[in-house]
């Protein structure tokens, strides 16, 4: 299993959002979308959208 973190800013979001905000992709098409400032706060997913994709 690779892990990596990606720090891309979504469409939508403020400078200061965009950095919060972080995706882990944990393989096998699994993310985990997590708050950098509230470690208790993140989802775990086998689907990723962008922002711009939910409009």
């Amino acid at each position: 299993m690779s892990t990596h973190a990606t720090d891309d800013v979504n469409q939508g979001t403020t400078d200061e959002e965009g950095r919060r905000y972080a995706e882990l992709n944990i393989g096998d098409e699994e993310f985990v979308i997590y708050d950098r400032e509230n470690h208790d706060a993140w989802i775990q997913s086998t689907v990723s959208l962008g922002a711009g994709e939910l409009r």
